[in-house]
């Protein structure tokens, strides 16, 4: 395995766990604490927004006021990991459901069997399928998510998608918070991550937020970094962080210590740890 390979595997950081350890522990915690919430949280499963099995939404805290915030998380997964499922974030909705936010979780389908190109607008088709959704209410506002790959897919938005939606719609996007994320893709080239990508120079900077002309009028970035996360991907969130800023775009850059790329976000399901903190008081703000 080449050093860029080993450089761009988060896995390969963490202090906690071996490599080939980590994203099994990190799966079956994942999983286990989002089973029980299903049963805790009022939510409405699979909603489909496409054809594809994995083109689907839940949302958690169907029976709060109509205004609640909302909170929209986009799972990782390097664009390509089945073993990734979007209905085993749902562990953080109890914590935000006690501070009567309702929270979506959005699926996917995944690399091969879409682009890169195809996922981010079927992506765009799901956020479209959340506004559907909001239009039904009078929220207090939208705050967007995504860890890992799907922080590129969240940043991606704001390149167009986000500014071309009705005034009405932009308005309501009050924050993102991009965990742990991956901006620029060109490094992955060399990499065996590009064999189910099938990227070339030209799709991996079009699909590089960091190199992309990004616009969010009145919404506040949280670029939030791990400190056992891999180099790169610190560095990313570093450049990721100055990139908003140098647009003229509010960002907030966030490191968080003695956390790796997988339990920054496991973490959210403690009602106690600052990240869960930080995305409440925006939402409820």
């Amino acid at each position: 395995m080449s050093q860029l390979e080993i450089d761009y595997s988060p896995s390969r950081w963490s202090k906690r766990l071996k490599a080939d350890q980590i994203l099994v522990e990190h799966l079956k915690i994942t999983s286990e604490r989002s089973r029980a919430i299903e049963k805790e949280v009022p939510c409405d499963l699979n909603i489909p927004y496409g054809p594809g099995k994995r083109e689907v939404i839940d949302i958690y805290g169907t029976d709060l006021l109509s205004d609640a915030p909302i909170f929209i998380i986009f799972h990782g997964g390097y664009w390509q990991e089945q073993c990734i499922k979007h209905n085993d974030f749902a562990f953080m909705a109890k914590n935000l459901y006690e501070k009567n936010i309702k929270s979506i979780y959005v699926g996917y389908e995944l690399c091969p069997d879409v682009t890169i190109k195809e996922l981010q607008r079927n992506t765009e088709k799901a956020m479209r399928k959340c506004l559907e959704y909001v239009r039904q209410f009078k929220p207090k506002g939208i705050h967007l998510s995504g860890h890992s790959a799907g922080a590129q897919i969240v940043a991606n938005f704001f390149a167009n998608f986000i500014h071309n939606l009705a005034e009405e719609d932009r308005e309501l996007f009050k924050s993102v918070f991009l965990l742990g994320g991956i901006y620029d893709l060109t490094p992955l080239l060399s990499t065996s991550y590009n064999i189910p990508l099938g990227l070339d120079q030209q799709l991996a900077s079009e699909a590089s937020p960091l190199l992309q002309n990004l616009a969010a009028d009145g919404t506040v970035f949280h670029v939030v970094v791990a400190e056992n996360d891999s180099p790169p991907f610190i560095e990313q969130g570093k450049l990721m962080h100055k990139h908003l800023q140098e647009l003229k775009i509010d960002s907030k850059y966030i490191f968080v210590q003695n956390v790796d790329h997988f339990d920054l976000i496991e973490k959210l399901y403690e009602r106690d740890y600052e990240l869960t903190k930080l995305i409440i008081s925006n939402c409820v703000d």
